[in-house]
C-alpha cells in the first residue's frame, strides 16, 4: 500500500496519517535545550501534547515518567530513548477516566517494532492493564526518507497488537524500499 498525505487507512481501532512532527519538528522547538545532544541522537522521542489547556503550551500525559524509565531500563543498548522536555518544561496532566494514556513518542522505523512490543508488556505487565480496558497511543514513525505518519490507537488493550502488526508493516516497508535504493546507488 503506498504510503501518501492523508488518511492511509482508518479502521478502528488504529488510525495512520502523514504528518508534519517528526523529531526535526520537535527539535526545532527548543524544548529540552539543556540536554539537547541526548535529545538530538535518540532514536524515540517522548513528545508532549501540544496546547492542550491556554495558557499550557505542553504537557504530557500521566506517568510519563514511569513509561520512560521502564523503557530506559528495557531497551537492553538496543536503541536509545529520552523525553524532549527538560526539568522546568515537563508538566504532566491527569485525566480520570477508565483510560490507560501513552505519551506520544516519536521513533525511527527501525525501532518502532520493538518500542511497540515494549509498550504491549508495559501495559500488561507493569500498568497490570485487563484485555478490556481502554488505551489511547499516539506512535509518529519516521520513514527511511524522513516522513513521518502517524499511529494513533484508542481501543482495548487486548486489541494493542494491531498496532504492531500495522506498526511492522510499515517498518517492513521502508526496510524493503531503503534495501532497494541503495542497491539502486551502489551502496
Amino acid at each position: 500500500m503506498p504510503l501518501s498525505k492523508g488518511c492511509v487507512f482508518m479502521s478502528e481501532p488504529i488510525t495512520m496519517f502523514e504528518v508534519t512532527e517528526g523529531k526535526a519538528y520537535w527539535l526545532q522547538l527548543g524544548l529540552a535545550s539543556g540536554h539537547m545532544a541526548e535529545v538530538s541522537s535518540a532514536d524515540a522521542l517522548i513528545v508532549p501534547e501540544k496546547d492542550f489547556r491556554q495558557g499550557v503550551p505542553y504537557v504530557f500525559h500521566q506517568d510519563t515518567t514511569t513509561l520512560y524509565q521502564y523503557l530506559k531500563r528495557n531497551v537492553r543498548g538496543q536503541f536509545s530513548i529520552e523525553v524532549c522536555a527538560d526539568d522546568h518544561e515537563f508538566v504532566e496532566i491527569s485525566l480520570h477516566s477508565a483510560s490507560f494514556r501513552i505519551s506520544t513518542i516519536v521513533v525511527t522505523f527501525a525501532v518502532a517494532p520493538l518500542l511497540v512490543n515494549l509498550l504491549s508488556s508495559y501495559l500488561y505487565d507493569y500498568m497490570k492493564a485487563k484485555p478490556t480496558d481502554n488505551v489511547e497511543a499516539s506512535l509518529v514513525v519516521e520513514d527511511h526518507e524522513c516522513r513521518a505518519f502517524k499511529f494513533n490507537f484508542k481501543g482495548e488493550a487486548k486489541d494493542f497488537n494491531l498496532l504492531a502488526d500495522k506498526v511492522g508493516e510499515l517498518a517492513r516497508n521502508c526496510e524493503a524500499a531503503s534495501s532497494k535504493k541503495k542497491g539502486k546507488t551502489g551502496k
